[in-house]
């Protein structure tokens, strides 16, 4: 099958061969498919079967705030599915990197649990290393609790300097499978809590759970404004080139039904911060998950709220449990990030 490097005008034509993604995430996952690039660094190639006339497309991109794992994407037209072209694209843009900064890094891919694409993702050697989570709470659905407690919530602007300290911590903490790598505090505030980002509000709220690092700090809340329109529900991908079926970081996704998008927030526990952040028995722990709680209820008294969850916070996971097994809230989509080895060049 003839394959060569992606050129301009191939997104368009892959798109029109291409079902249409399931997802907003489907959509940024197919944001890869561009030239190949030193900057950012990125290798694409296409596959033909007659000049003009793609049929399946695969990139590598550099990871900005991830730099130890690659992002990989390989997506092929669903007629031509099952018949080796998808594991030629995959070899094809593995040796593309050969001589660049891509070449020797371990792969990383997201695809949604349980699509063929996780199936592919195993059949090339990859193997799980996070599940992602997005689920979505009604307005009101959690009244507000702990009476008593204005004194402890703080509204501040999303580039306070105690947020973006507090972010940090949290990020890094939350990704010790996927490790960020040396992070200042302009590249979070501009990956996450800017206005290019789409940060909109933040909320602070101190409690016992709270760690001495972040003074007293107990949960964070960021909202992000989105409008109603094809990208609306996608959280900020933390300077990543993209996510959805076989692509992806931190990006949540959500309906595109309702007239009036929810609330998207980026909620963390600074418990999560903590080296025993894993124990869920103490009572300590019981505090995070209810300060948490507390914040996402009074966050979410008049609108839908979609928060994401993956499985390196155990605060956010055991409260999204909860909420989950009473009804209170409902899954989304769910996400699983498959690392796979460093690509062949040979």
């Amino acid at each position: 099958m003839p394959i060569r490097e992606l050129t301009d005008g191939d997104d368009l034509r892959l798109n029109e061969v291409f079902a249409d993604a399931t997802t907003p995430a489907g959509h940024m996952a197919r944001s890869l498919f561009r030239p190949s690039s030193d900057s950012p660094l990125i290798r694409s190639v296409v596959a033909e079967v007659v000049p003009d006339v793609p049929v399946g497309a695969a990139a590598i991109a550099e990871s900005p705030l991830h730099p130890y794992r690659a992002w990989v994407h390989v997506e092929v037209a669903a007629e031509e599915q099952g018949h080796g072209q998808g594991r030629e694209l995959f070899d094809a843009v593995c040796a593309e990197t050969r001589g660049t900064a891509l070449e020797g890094l371990d792969l990383r891919a997201r695809v949604h649990a349980g699509s063929p694409g996780e199936g592919f993702a195993q059949a090339l050697g990859f193997t799980p290393l996070t599940t992602t989570r997005v689920i979505r709470v009604p307005a009101g659905a959690l009244p507000p609790a702990g009476g008593g407690r204005a004194e402890d919530l703080e509204i501040v602007a999303t580039g306070s300097v105690k947020l973006t300290k507090a972010f940090l911590a949290w990020y890094t903490a939350v990704n010790r499978d996927d490790a960020v790598g040396p992070l200042t505090i302009g590249q979070v505030n501009n990956a996450f809590l800017s206005e290019a980002a789409g940060a909109h509000g933040a909320a602070l709220l101190n409690g016992a759970a709270g760690t001495a690092e972040a003074g007293g700090l107990s949960a964070f809340a960021v909202s992000y404004a989105r409008e109603a329109d094809e990208t609306a529900g996608v959280l900020p991908s933390a300077g990543e080139p993209g996510a959805g079926s076989t692509a992806g970081d931190g990006t949540a996704v959500v309906d595109q039904v309702d007239e009036e998008p929810p609330t998207e927030l980026i909620l963390g526990s600074m418990f999560e911060t903590r080296d025993d952040a894993a124990d869920t028995t103490g009572e300590d722990f019981a505090a995070a998950v209810a300060d948490a709680e507390l914040l996402l209820a009074r966050l979410s008294v008049d609108a839908d709220v979609v928060i994401e969850v993956t499985s390196g916070m155990p605060v956010i996971s055991a409260l999204a449990d909860r909420l989950l097994d009473s009804g209170t809230a409902t899954e989304l989509y769910r996400y699983e990030t498959l690392s796979g080895p460093p690509a062949d060049v040979s």
